[in-house]
C-alpha cells in the first residue's frame, strides 16, 4: 500500500496519489497523535485525554471508536469486511498505526538528519550535505501545526523544530567544510534571526562571514550574539564563542581553510536506501515501530524465580508438577503466561488446556485442547488411541471400560513423552477448581509414564472454589509430591510499581496507599482501580467507586458505548470464549456493531483476542460480573438465541448446545436441548468422564421432563443410562435409587422385555451390595419374578441379567430362590458366550455364597473370574476376582495370599481410577492392622476407607464399616459398654433398628441394663444369611448367654459350627472379632459341655498361632485356664 502522511505544515494523507479526506478536526487529531507515536500503543484513556484540552465528555469513548472506524474506512477502503485492519490497528489497551518507515514525512525528516549528522562525523561531508540538504526540503511548516493548541502535539512541534535547527547548523558546517560559506549565510542569518540564543548558529555564521572576507560583519556577529546572551540571560558567551572571537583578532592560519578536504569521490545519492549508521549524540533517535505492550508483570518475581528453577529440575529429566493456587485476581494466569513466553525463549514447547467456566464444555476439555494443539504441530504416530479426546463425534468404544480408559490415559502419556523427547515440554492447566473428574484422573496417571520425561505440568486453582473433585485429585497428587506455590497480594511496593506501570497519570504515595487497602493488593483489583484511576480520576477510583472488584468492573464497563455493553453483556451469555460469528449470527448486533464493540473491549482491556475470529474476557470476574447483571427472563431468551446460533455455526458442539438450550428454559428449548443433552453425555462416556456423564444424563431427563414430552419409552432410556453413568462412578445407591423408580415406570407398559432392560441397567461388578429392605425390596423382587415369567423365552440373555439381579436382591434372605436363581444365571450365561455377561452372572453367585459356611464355593468362583479377565482384558473383572480371593484367604486366615491379593487390587484400582475398590481395600487393611490389637490405628484406617465409600456413595458404607469395626473392637476388648449411647441413637433410626437391635442388646447386657436389654432383643428375627452373618451369629449366640437365652445359644451354636478355624466375620475380608473357635466355647460351656468348650478354645489357640495375633492367643489361654467356668465376659474378652 503506497500510503503517505504530512506532518510538516498541514496534516495530509494520500495513497497511490490519491488525496485521503480525513475528517473533521478532531477525527484528523486521533490519526496525528497516533502517528506522533511513532508506532506505539497509545492507550484509550492517554487518546482521550490528549484530545479534549476542555473536559472530557461523557460519550468520548464512543466518539473514539466512531473516529477510529470512520478512518480506517477513509485509509483502507477496499479493505474486506472482517478481515483485521493493517494501518490502525488494535493494540490493547489502545490503538497503534502500522506503517513503512518512509510513509511519514517527518520520520523520513529524523532519517535524513541522523544519517547526514553521521556521515559528518565520519568526514564525509559532500554526502552529508546532500542528505541534510534533503532533510529540509521536506520542511513544510511546523510539525502538527493544525493542533498546536493541544498539549501533545506542542511538545511534538517543539522536538521536530529543534531537530530543523540541528539541520540547518550541520548543513551549514557540511558547506563550510566543503567550501560553500557564501551559500551558508543566508541561512544562518535567518536561524540567529529566528533563534538569537544558539550559539552554535552564531559560531557557524561568524566562521561563514571570516571565510567570505568579511572580517569586521564577523567581529559584529559575535558583538550581536554576546548582546543577546547578556540581555536575554545575563551570561557571557560560552568557550567556543570566546576561542573564535580570538583567533579572528589574530587572524588565525586555521580559520582560512576548511577543516578537512572534500572526499574524492562523491558519496551515492542519499536518496537510495541502505544501512542506516548509528545516530550519533547530537540527534534524537527514532523508536522503531513496537507490538502492543503486554500487561505489565510485578511483584511475583520470586515466585517466577521459583517455577523457573523447578523448570530446570523438570528439564534435567524429571517429570514435575507444580500447584500455583490463589484467589480471583491474584495473577496465577498471568504468572503462568509470563513462565511460558521465558520458558519458549529458551527452546520448550508450551501447550495450554484451560477448564472453561461454561457448564457447556465437554469432558476433559483442557486435555482436549492442549491434545488439539500439540497434534497440530507434532503428528502422533497413533492418533486413533487419542480419538475419546480429540474426537468429538467418535464411535463409542466396547468392551471393559476401565482397560479402554486406562490405554487412552497411557496413549495420552505416551504421546507428551514423544514431545518431551524433542524438547522439554509445559504443560499448563489453568482453573483447576473448575476442572471436571477425568481432567484430573488423567493428570493423576501422568506419572506413571513421564516420571523420566523433561515434562513441567503447571495447575493453577482457587482455594476458596476448590471442590471435592478437585480435593480427591489433589490427594492423589499428593503421592507424587508436588510443588506448591501461593499467591497473596502483593506487597505496597508491588502495587506502587502495578499502577504507575499501568496508570499514565502522575500517581502518589498517598494514592498508592488507599489502593492498597481498598484492593488488599490482589494484582486485578490494582489494575482495573489504575485504570479507573487514569480514566475518571482519583476522587472515583480511590473513593466514590464502591470498594469491591465487581463495583470496579460495572464502572468500566459503564464508560463504554450502551451498544458495546450490549455486545459484551451478549458475550458473557455465550461464555468465557466466544465465537465472533455466534455473536453476530445470535443478534448481539449487526457486523460492525460487534466488531466496533469488541474493539471497545479490547482496548479498554475488558477482552483480548486469543486468535482470529474469538474474544475472550481478560478475566473471569469480568464475565461473572456482565453475566450475573442480567435479569433471569433477558439471560434464558439470549441462551435460546445463543443456542441457535451455534447449532448453524458449529452443531458439533454438543455440550455447548445442552447447556444453551437448557438455560432458556422454555418447554420449547428444553425439549431441543434433550438430543444434544445424550450426545454430550455419550462423548463424555467416550472420554471416562462418567461423573460428568451423570450431570449430562440428569440434564437430558430435566429437560425431558420440561419438554413435557410424551414418549415414556424414551424417558426410560434416558434413565437406564443415568443408572448406569451412576453405577460406573461408584455411586450404587443413586443408581438403584433410579433404577428402582424407572422400574415403577416401565410396568405399566406391559413390555416385559423393556421392564427387563430397566431392572437390569444397574450391572457394574461390585462385591459392594448397596440396597435396601422392606416393602420396596419386595416389591421390587416381585417384580422381577413376575418379569421372568412374562419374558419370551428366546431373550436368554435378558432373563440371565434378570436372574442376577435377583440373585443380587435376595444377598442375605433365608429362601433358596436367590441362589437358585444365581445358579440358572450362570449356567445361561456360559451358554450365551458373552465374558461380560458370564462375569455378572458369577458376581451374583458370589453374593449368594455368602448363605453357607464354606469357602470353597468362593475360592472356585474367585479363580473362574480371574481366568475369564485374564482371557478378555476385563480389567474389572479382575479386580473383583482379586477380592473375592483376598476374603477367601482371609478367612482362611492365609493372610499372605490375601496381602498378595490385596496388592494386586490395589495396584488395579490406582492404575485405572477405581474408587470404590480402594475403599474396599482400606477395610481390609484396617482388618489386617486389627489383627495386632492396635485398635486406634485400625480405625483410624477404617475412618478414611469409610471417607472414601461416602465420596463414591455407597449406601451406608460410609457410617457402617467403621461402626461394625469399632463394635467388634470393643468386644474384644471388654469395653462395649462405651457404646451403649451411640448404638441407641443408631436402633431409634427405622433404617438401622433391625440391624442394630440385637448388638444393641448385647451392649445394655454388658452395661448392666438387662432388662432394657431384653425389651430390645424382644424380636428375635430370622439370621439374614447375607455379608455380616457369621458376625451377627456370633452376636446373637453371646446376647443369648447374657440373657440366658437358650434358643438363641442353640441356635448360634449350630450356625457357627461350620465355621470352624474362621475368625469371625473375617470373610468379608473386612471386619473380625475373635477366632469363631472362641465364640463356639464359650457357647459350649453355657450349654454344660466343657470338653467340647476346652477342644474348641484349643482350636481358637491354633487359629491364633496361625494368624500371629497376640490378642487372640491370650484370649484361648484365657478361656483354657478357667477350669470350665462359663464366663463369657472373661473367657472371650483380651
Amino acid at each position: 500500500m503506497d500510503l503517505r502522511f504530512r506532518v510538516l505544515g498541514p496534516f495530509t494523507a494520500e495513497s497511490g496519489g490519491r488525496h485521503i479526506d480525513l475528517g473533521g478536526p478532531r477525527q484528523r487529531s486521533v490519526l496525528a497523535r497516533l502517528v506522533a507515536a511513532r508506532g506505539q500503543v497509545v492507550s484509550v484513556d492517554r487518546l482521550i485525554d490528549d484530545l479534549y484540552a476542555e473536559e472530557v465528555p461523557p460519550r468520548a469513548l464512543a466518539a473514539l471508536q466512531a473516529y477510529v472506524s470512520n478512518l480506517r474506512r477513509a485509509i483502507e477502503p477496499d479493505r474486506a469486511p472482517r478481515t483485521p485492519a493493517r494501518v490502525l490497528v488494535t493494540a490493547p489497551p489502545g490503538y497503534a498505526v502500522r506503517l513503512d518507515a518512509d510513509a511519514v514525512d517527518v520520520w523520513v525528516f529524523e532519517s535524513l538528519i541522523r544519517r547526514g549528522g553521521a556521515l559528518l562525523d565520519e568526514g564525509d561531508a559532500r554526502t552529508a550535505a546532500a542528505v541534510l540538504a534533503e532533510a529540509l526540503a521536506l520542511w513544510g511548516g511546523p510539525a502538527y501545526q493544525e493542533f498546536a493548541d493541544l498539549a501533545w502535539a506542542a511538545g511534538e512541534a517543539v522536538r521536530v523544530e529543534e531537530l530543523r535547527m540541528v539541520a540547518v547548523e550541520r548543513s551549514a558546517a557540511a558547506g563550510l567544510r566543503l567550501g560553500l560559506a557564501v551559500q551558508v549565510v543566508p541561512e544562518l542569518e535567518r536561524l540567529v534571526a529566528e533563534q538569537p540564543l544558539r550559539e552554535e548558529a552564531w559560531r557557524l555564521l561568524a566562521l561563514a562571514l571570516y571565510r567570505c572576507g568579511r572580517q569586521g560583519d564577523a567581529l559584529g556577529a559575535l558583538r550581536r550574539a554576546r548582546t543577546a546572551l547578556v540581555d536575554e540571560l545575563g551570561v557571557d558567551p560560552g568557550p567556543a564563542l570566546q576561542r573564535l572571537e580570538t583567533d579572528i583578532l589574530a587572524q588565525a592560519a586555521h580559520l582560512d581553510e576548511p577543516r578537512q578536504a572534500p572526499p574524492a569521490t562523491i558519496a551515492a545519492d542519499p536518496a537510495q536506501p541502505g544501512p542506516e549508521p548509528a545516530a550519533g549524540p547530537a540527534g534524537p533517535v527514532l523508536e522503531p515501530i513496537a507490538e502492543p505492550a503486554a500487561e505489565p508483570f510485578v511483584g511475583r518475581e520470586g515466585e517466577l524465580a521459583r517455577l523457573s528453577a523447578i523448570a530446570d529440575q523438570a528439564a534435567a529429566g524429571r517429570f514435575t508438577i507444580a500447584l500455583v493456587q490463589g484467589e480471583p485476581g491474584a495473577g496465577k494466569t498471568a504468572l503462568a503466561r509470563t513462565l511460558g513466553a521465558g520458558l519458549a525463549g529458551r527452546g520448550w514447547t508450551v501447550a495450554w488446556g484451560r477448564c472453561p467456566e461454561a457448564a457447556g464444555a465437554p469432558a476433559a476439555w483442557p486435555w482436549a485442547e492442549l491434545l488439539s494443539d500439540l497434534t497440530g504441530r507434532f503428528a502422533p504416530e497413533d492418533r486413533a488411541a487419542l480419538n475419546p479426546l480429540l474426537d468429538e463425534a467418535g464411535e463409542a468404544q466396547g468392551g471393559d471400560v476401565a482397560a479402554a480408559r486406562f490405554r487412552l490415559h497411557r496413549a495420552v502419556g505416551r504421546y507428551l513423552a514423544a514431545v518431551a523427547g524433542r524438547a522439554p515440554l509445559l504443560l499448563v492447566l489453568d482453573d483447576l477448581h473448575r476442572a471436571d473428574e477425568e481432567t484430573l484422573a488423567l493428570l493423576g496417571d501422568l506419572p506413571a509414564d513421564l516420571a523420566p520425561a523433561r515434562v513441567l505440568v503447571v495447575g493453577t486453582y482457587r482455594p476458596s472454589e476448590e471442590q471435592e473433585t478437585l480435593r480427591a485429585g489433589l490427594a492423589a497428587l499428593a503421592r507424587h509430591d508436588p510443588h506448591r506455590l501461593d499467591l497473596p497480594g502483593l506487597a505496597a511496593d508491588g502495587v506502587a510499581a502495578l499502577v504507575r506501570a499501568v496508570c499514565t497519570r502522575e500517581v502518589t504515595d498517598e494514592t498508592v496507599r488507599v489502593i492498597v487497602a481498598r484492593t488488599g493488593g490482589n494484582p486485578f483489583f490494582v489494575r482495573e482501580t489504575a485504570r479507573l484511576l487514569d480514566s475518571e480520576g482519583v476522587l472515583v477510583a480511590t473513593s466514590e467507586v464502591p470498594c469491591g472488584v465487581r463495583d470496579v468492573i460495572r464502572r468500566r464497563v459503564a464508560r463504554l458505548p450502551a451498544s458495546a455493553q450490549t455486545v459484551l453483556r451478549h458475550a458473557a451469555v455465550v461464555g468465557w470464549e466466544s465465537d465472533v460469528d455466534v455473536l453476530i449470527e445470535s443478534g448481539a448486533g449487526d457486523e460492525d456493531t460487534v466488531i466496533d464493540a469488541i474493539e471497545s473491549g479490547l482496548v479498554t482491556g475488558l477482552m483480548l483476542e486469543p486468535e482470529a475470529g474469538r474474544v475472550r474476557f481478560t478475566h473471569g470476574l469480568i464475565r461473572d460480573t456482565l453475566y450475573e447483571d442480567i435479569s433471569r427472563l433477558r439471560r434464558s431468551r439470549l441462551h435460546a438465541r445463543v443456542a441457535e446460533a451455534i447449532e448453524r455455526k458449529t452443531p458439533h458442539e454438543t455440550a455447548s448446545l445442552a447447556y444453551h438450550f437448557a438455560q432458556a428454559a422454555t418447554p420449547e428449548t428444553a425439549a431441543r436441548a434433550v438430543p444434544y443433552a445424550r450426545m454430550a453425555a455419550e462423548r463424555a462416556e467416550r472420554g471416562f468422564a462418567h461423573r460428568k456423564a451423570v450431570t449430562l444424563w440428569e440434564q437430558a431427563l430435566d429437560c425431558f421432563d420440561r419438554a413435557r414430552l410424551s414418549d415414556p419409552r424414551e424417558r426410560l432410556e434416558l434413565v437406564m443410562r443415568l443408572v448406569r453413568a451412576f453405577a460406573l462412578t461408584g455411586d450404587l445407591a443413586q443408581a438403584r435409587a433410579h433404577r428402582d423408580h424407572a422400574i415403577l415406570l416401565a410396568r405399566p407398559l406391559a413390555d416385559p422385555c423393556l421392564t427387563a432392560r430397566v431392572i437390569a441397567s444397574f450391572d457394574v461388578p461390585t462385591l459392594w451390595i448397596s440396597r435396601s429392605h422392606g416393602a420396596g425390596a419386595q416389591e421390587l423382587i416381585e417384580i422381577i419374578e413376575q418379569t421372568l415369567r412374562e419374558l419370551p423365552a428366546e431373550e436368554t440373555e435378558l432373563r440371565c441379567r434378570l436372574l442376577t439381579t435377583l440373585a443380587f436382591e435376595l444377598e442375605g434372605d433365608p429362601a433358596e430362590r436367590g441362589y437358585e436363581a444365581s445358579i440358572e444365571a450362570v449356567a445361561l450365561a456360559w451358554d450365551h458366550g458373552d465374558p461380560e455377561l458370564l462375569a455378572m452372572a458369577l458376581n451374583g453367585r458370589y453374593v449368594q455364597a455368602f448363605r453357607y459356611g464354606g469357602l470353597d464355593e468362593r475360592l472356585e468362583i474367585g479363580r473362574m473370574l480371574l481366568k475369564l479377565a485374564a482371557r478378555h482384558g476385563l480389567v474389572t473383572v479382575e479386580m473383583l476376582a482379586h477380592l473375592i480371593l483376598m476374603q477367601v484367604h482371609c478367612g482362611r486366615v492365609e493372610y499372605d495370599r490375601a496381602d498378595g491379593h490385596a496388592s494386586a487390587a490395589r495396584e488395579l484400582a490406582e492404575r485405572y481410577d477405581l474408587p470404590l475398590p480402594l475403599a474396599l481395600i482400606g477395610y481390609y487393611d484396617g482388618l489386617r492392622i486389627g489383627v495386632t490389637g492396635d485398635f486406634a490405628r485400625a480405625e483410624a484406617v477404617y475412618g478414611d476407607a469409610c471417607a472414601r465409600m461416602g465420596q463414591v456413595g455407597a449406601w451406608g458404607g460410609e457410617v457402617a464399616m467403621l461402626g461394625v469395626a469399632v463394635f467388634c473392637h470393643r468386644l474384644a476388648q471388654d469395653r462395649l459398654h462405651e457404646l451403649a449411647d451411640s448404638l441407641e441413637r443408631l436402633h431409634s433410626d427405622p433404617r438401622w433398628r433391625e440391624f442394630v437391635a440385637e448388638p444393641y442388646a448385647l451392649a445394655l447386657a454388658r452395661s448392666g441394663r438387662l432388662a432394657e436389654a431384653r425389651q430390645v432383643a424382644a424380636a428375635r428375627r430370622p439370621l439374614r444369611r447375607g455379608y455380616f452373618w457369621h458376625l451377627m451369629a456370633a452376636v446373637r449366640g453371646l446376647l443369648g448367654v447374657e440373657l440366658g437365652d437358650r434358643a438363641r445359644v442353640e441356635e448360634a451354636y449350630q450356625t457357627l459350627l461350620p465355621f470352624k478355624g474362621v475368625p469371625v466375620g473375617a470373610m468379608t475380608g473386612a471386619v473380625q472379632y475373635l477366632p469363631t473357635d472362641q465364640v463356639l466355647g464359650d457357647l459350649a460351656l453355657y450349654r454344660g459341655e466343657p470338653e467340647t468348650a476346652r477342644e474348641h478354645h484349643r482350636d481358637a489357640l491354633a487359629v491364633a498361632e496361625r494368624a500371629g495375633s497376640a490378642l487372640w492367643r491370650d484370649a484361648a489361654l484365657a478361656a483354657l485356664g478357667e477350669g470350665g467356668q462359663p464366663n463369657t465376659r472373661r473367657s472371650s474378652a483380651a
